[in-house]
């Protein structure tokens, strides 16, 4: 296998695992004793009910952090950290944020982002010039892939079991904890998540039940949401949406096999009604481009 095929098939395979992950969250908090405001509501109905309570406050700062381990092929072992902060406007579907990313192995500088539906804005922070990515052929969903705000849809997949289990701090702020599992194939499913065929469905479908925790105010606002996600590279090989895109490259369907994949991400949200100033990047300042090379034998993902 060359050295370009294996950086432009990691590359590839980090664009999947990042758009499966953007699906996904997880994170710590401790949880304390005591009665819950909504101890007298179904813990399933919380859950489900906490999105479009949230979304209602209108806007609000937020902060996430994803962490991504990959084992065995013939790339070896990594992991790398992405965190950030920002602000979005549930409303008019907006956000911004800035990010830095801990990987030794591929470094990346500060990234500035602006997040509009499914498009994503990004540049390195100083930069005159923008980098912008349409994900739409991967996720369908009308608040947006890479903004907060699709994280609460994640909810939309929510298992049967939920449970409470106690309360917690959230930035001050007393809260209730809920014990959730997110189902994949309900979330795969779900109306107006992810596009029917394409990659991050196909993901998901091969993905287990994905544990985490749900931390919601007594206004039934969502304050923290965290889930995991592990995947084996050769259940996912196996989709037919994956066999399809592969189509008859050894390489890179021996690569997939070989790989499992550990994702974990938090998001926070807090300073609901805050003031929210992102707007989409001028366009004499944006270029067009992908942000995962081509790989041979795999059809073009957004932006190419």
């Amino acid at each position: 296998m060359t050295t370009t095929t294996v950086r432009k098939g990691r590359a590839a395979l980090a664009g999947c695992i990042a758009g499966i992950a953007l699906l996904t969250a997880c994170g710590g908090g401790d949880a304390g004793g005591g009665s819950s405001p909504l101890a007298s509501r179904a813990p399933a109905d919380v859950a489900r009910e906490a999105p479009d309570i949230t979304r209602a406050a209108g806007t609000s700062r937020y902060v996430a952090e994803m962490t991504y381990s990959t084992t065995g092929g013939p790339l070896g072992d990594e992991t790398w950290t992405s965190s950030g902060t920002g602000t979005y406007d549930y409303a008019h579907q907006i956000g911004d944020g800035r990010f830095t990313t801990d990987d030794a192995r591929f470094p990346v500088p500060p990234q500035e982002t602006v997040f509009r539906n499914n498009v994503l804005y990004q540049r390195d922070v100083g930069a005159s010039r923008w980098q912008k990515i349409d994900f739409s052929q991967l996720v369908n969903t009308p608040v947006g892939q890479h903004d907060p705000s699709e994280q609460l849809d994640l909810l939309r997949g929510v298992s049967e079991d939920v449970r409470e289990a106690g309360t917690a701090e959230v930035r001050g702020d007393e809260v209730t904890r809920y014990a959730i599992t997110i189902d994949p194939q309900r979330l795969a499913t779900a109306s107006g998540v992810v596009v029917d065929g394409g990659l991050v469905q196909a993901a998901l479908q091969a993905a287990g039940p994905m544990p985490g925790q749900v931390f919601v105010d007594s206004d039934g606002r969502v304050r923290r949401l965290e889930v995991s996600m592990e995947s084996n590279g050769a259940d996912l090989a196996a989709a037919p949406e994956m066999s399809r895109m592969l189509g008859d490259n050894p390489e890179l369907q021996k690569m997939l096999q070989d790989r499992r994949t550990t994702s974990q991400i938090s998001v926070e949200y807090f300073d609901f009604g805050i003031p929210v100033t992102a707007q989409e990047p001028d366009p004499s300042q944006v270029d067009s481009g992908p942000a995962i090379p081509r790989v041979p034998g795999v059809p073009d993902l957004p932006g190419n």
